[in-house]
Order: structure tokens, then sequence, then C-alpha cells
């Protein structure tokens, strides 16, 4: 395998909102629509749809949304061998109210059979072979260690949703892969707005090698572990609906990692795909192909050095 994802797989409840809630604040949704989702199984249909050779490891129920989870990643070309079926546990939820115009989402995730995926389910070949392994939170700690240890190839982590890291996961994680929000609390930070060169200090004040910091319509901020900190820039493009566009970042950093790209053209092919991601409704509804990223990289904007 050149990527394979150990990770969680929900049912997504997109509504259309006029705008988000505040707390304790009550809107109308204008329509709900069903649709495959789990940042596990959202980045492994980013890699499919960009180049073969992706499993996916995680667990699902044996109810009709996990049915319709693993025919969604078969489509998008992805190997659903080690994905089990979990009796008696529902196939994980997601409620996610997106935004009209901005596309700005609230999301909210009910783990079900992703909650029972364990370490001995990722002792396999898929996990030990691939040159990529692609990791998240959104499945238990002890799985998501247990998978780094076993993989011999490029380790990927996503720390979402954020907490703690212990320092045996850190200590096998090769590139970092968090959002700005995400590098504050791993940093111990206090909140607020950064700059880039402010950004990459917290990212080089954690010890794990190369920090990549998602930045939603900024681009995203490569920190390696020697070198010059670069700001990439995305495409322009019309966003319609941001959900899932860190999730098909990390699904194309892992297949272009998995090429053989140097990291800032990784770093440029995953924020363009991010970005084209963004055109459609939903966390894969306008997932791009190869062909659809390597047209948009023509108006790319040049990379930036920072500091």
């Amino acid at each position: 395998m050149n990527v394979t994802v150990v990770g969680s797989l929900n049912e997504d409840v997109l509504v259309r909102v006029h705008r988000l809630p505040g707390r304790g604040e009550t809107v109308v949704g204008r329509d709900t629509v069903l649709a495959p989702g789990g940042k596990g199984a959202n980045q492994a249909a980013a890699a499919g749809r960009l180049g073969g050779g992706v499993a996916m490891v995680g667990r699902v129920g044996t109810d009709p949304a996990g049915e319709r989870q693993l025919a969604a990643l078969a489509a998008a070309g992805v190997d659903v061998t080690s994905v089990h079926r979990t009796p008696d546990v529902p196939t994980g939820t997601a409620t996610i109210p997106v935004e009209e115009g901005s596309g700005e989402n609230l999301i909210v995730v009910v783990p079900g059979a992703n909650a029972e995926l364990r370490p001995e389910d990722v002792a396999v070949e898929p996990v030990r072979r691939a040159r990529v392994v692609l990791l998240q939170l959104e499945v238990p700690m002890a799985t998501v260690q247990a998978a780094a240890e076993a993989a011999t190839g490029t380790v990927v982590l996503t720390p979402a949703p954020p907490q703690p890291l212990p320092a045996g996961l850190l200590a096998r994680v090769d590139v970092l892969v968090p959002n700005e929000h995400e590098l504050v609390q791993l940093a111990g930070a206090a909140p607020g707005v950064r700059t880039p060169a402010e950004l990459a200090g917290l990212a080089r004040s954690l010890t794990v090698g190369a920090v990549v910091v998602t930045l939603g319509a900024r681009g995203a901020l490569l920190v390696p572990d020697d070198g010059p900190v670069l700001l990439q820039p995305p495409p322009p493009v019309r966003p319609v609906d941001t959900t899932g566009a860190g999730d098909c970042f990390c699904g194309a950093l892992a297949v272009a990692l998995a090429a053989g790209a140097a990291p800032e053209e990784a770093v440029a092919a995953a924020v363009t795909a991010a970005a084209l991601s963004t055109t459609g409704p939903g966390a894969r509804g306008a997932l791009p192909d190869a062909g659809g990223v390597a047209a948009a990289r023509d108006p790319l904007p040049e990379s930036v050095r920072v500091g």
C-alpha cells in the first residue's frame, strides 16, 4: 500500500443554515443531507481520489449507515478489507451545521463504532507496509499509538480533536498536521491571533519532526525540523462548504509524500487539493482527482519564506 489511513468513519448529517448559532441560540435550518464522513474516512477518500494503493483501517456498525460508508470508500478507490463491522454498536455520526455564503461550519461527533477500534485491529499488513500511515484522534489513543508503532513508513498525524499527546506517540510522528488552534493548544499557549512567524515558533517548541500548520483560506505553513519556514497560499476559489477541507489536505499530503515529493511540493499539492474541495457541498462533494490538482497548480501563488 502507498497510503494507509487508520481512523474514524462517520455518517455526516449536514444542515444548511443562514448563519451559525451562538452559545444557547437556536437557528432554523433550511435542509438536511446525509453524507459519508469521519476524519479518517474523509482522508482516505481524498487520497483514493488522487491515486491508487489506499487502504482504510477502522470500524463501522452492522447498520445501513455502515454499509453506506463502506460503499462510498470503495467508490473512491479505497481498500476497505480492514474495516471491521461491529455488532450492537451504531456507526459513528457527526451533525454539521454549515453557514450559507461563508461555508464555515460547526461539528458535533458521536463516535459509535469508532470507539471500539482496538490496538489489535491495527496489527495488519496495510499498516506495516504502507509508505505513509495517516492518523487522527477520533479513535482511542491506545489504538493510534499502536498504529504509529506498527508503521514502518512515514507517520502523519492530525491532532484532532485536540487532546494531550503522549511523548511516546510524538516520538513516532514524522509529520504533525494541526490547524492553528490545535497548535496553540498543543504548545500550551494562550489563545489569540498570531503571525506565521509566531506560529512557526510554537511549532518548533514541540518535540516532533516536521510540522505543517493548516491556516484555512491563508493556506498552510511548512515548519521543517531544519531549513526555512514557508507559507504556501492557496489558489483562488469560491468556497461553498469548508467541511472536510483539512481532511482533504491531509489525504493529498500523504499521497504526495508517498510518491516521494519534497515537503514543499507535497504542501503545495495539499493546499491546492484542499482549496478545490471547498467548492462543493459536504466533506466529499468536490474532492479533486490528480488531474484537477495539476490543472489548479498553474495559478497557485508562490510560497513565501517566513522569518
